[in-house]
């Protein structure tokens, strides 16, 4: 029977040897290996054959004794045996015709449900891939309101507003979708789009010409930090923006989030999105800023006490929250990875203003005036 087994080795000289000689001891045949570097040391992963009575739980004991930790183990069939370079090419040719099975291609190449630094950048190679490709094959698009043409009515989306919510996904550019989601999210379907517009335990504010929708602004309890956590996140239109808009909604956002009992909302946002960051910034709110991985969590306080949470908090899955949907391909930060705060005014690409009230705590807080 094959076996894949995902196993963290000791980093030091000797340990693979250790992990082969336990194999041959018990006539388990290694097929292939695979080694990633990770930053508590290697992450090795085999391909074993073994005779009949060996189980997963056995497997792992195994890898144990040999002084392995973190070791996973599944069935596996075998094509994984094929070369991998070939098998990510296969998948690219597949995507040619179906680029939002991106999901279902990654599934089959990586396997496990932990990523690998590696895997990760694998993983955002292919779902650019997949969003370029989604680019190129999509259809004519009907062009929405121009700005001048009205004064956008913003108001709380409803699951009614799901068909207009994907049109104006749609007529919105690759960057501006790769920001909002963090992937270039080629698709976004009708029932994807009912859930934003109406997620459970939270809200969402759009803004409205007529009856299409030109901007979207979600908040969602984001549980695993706590009950009165919620995930922000913004998308306008890129005719509608920088003309306020964002602003608009983010200050509508807030004050329907605080109204539901949050006492913060925090915003996964990407280093280069500078934009977000102003906007956050516009809020004159008391905010904190932690690097998470390859993005920033910008954390507004809505009530006195609600930034005294830990900074080191134990690391979320980011696509466990409700306001973004499950496409990100890359994690909250590893475990072992210390956090590292920053004041929004000490980012290079946010100039603090001449008037801006506040300071920056020691320990990286930020708190600004109160609006």
């Amino acid at each position: 029977m094959l076996w894949k087994i995902r196993t963290e080795l000791a980093d030091r000289p000797g340990a693979l040897a250790e992990l082969a000689a336990r194999c041959g001891a018990d006539d388990i045949n290694i097929l292939s290996l695979e080694v990633f570097t990770a930053e508590t040391g290697a992450v090795d992963e085999l391909v074993v054959s073994t005779g009949v009575g060996w189980t997963a739980d056995g497997l792992v004991a195994l890898a144990a004794e040999a002084g392995c930790s973190s070791t996973t183990v599944r069935p596996c069939q075998a094509d994984v045996l094929s070369d991998a370079p070939t098998r990510y090419l296969r998948a690219v040719l597949r995507l040619i015709d179906d680029p939002v099975s991106v999901d279902d291609e990654l599934g089959n190449l990586q396997g496990f449900e932990e990523y690998t630094p590696a895997e990760w950048a694998r993983a955002d190679v292919l779902v650019e891939i997949a969003g370029r490709l989604a680019e190129r094959v999509q259809g004519h698009v009907i062009e929405g309101p121009r700005p001048g043409s009205a004064v956008p009515d913003l108001r709380p989306a409803t699951v009614d507003d799901a068909e207009a919510v994907v049109a104006m996904h749609e007529r919105c550019s690759y960057e501006s979708r790769t920001r909002r989601y963090h992937v270039p999210m080629p698709r976004l379907t009708t029932r994807t789009a009912r859930h934003l517009s109406a997620p459970a335990g939270g809200v969402s504010i759009v803004a409205a010409v007529g009856d299409a929708v030109i901007g979207m602004a979600t908040a969602a309890p984001w549980e695993e930090l706590g009950s009165t956590a919620m995930e922000v996140a913004v998308l306008v239109e890129d005719g509608w923006q920088r003309q306020g808009l964002g602003s608009q909604l983010l200050r509508r956002l807030i004050s329907e989030a605080r109204a539901l009992g949050a006492d913060r909302a925090i915003c996964m946002v990407q280093p280069e999105n500078v934009a977000m960051l102003r906007t956050i910034e516009g809020l004159r709110m008391r905010t904190r800023v932690v690097q998470d991985g390859d993005s920033l969590m910008v954390t507004v306080a809505l009530s006195d006490q609600s930034l005294s949470h830990a900074v080191d908090r134990t690391p979320v899955q980011y696509r466990q929250t409700r306001a973004i949907p499950a496409h990100r391909s890359q994690p909250t930060r590893s475990s072992g990875q210390p956090a590292r705060e920053h004041a929004l005014a000490a980012l290079p690409a946010l100039q603090p203003l001449s008037d801006r009230a506040g300071a920056v705590d020691p320990d990286g807080a930020h708190r600004g005036g109160r609006p």
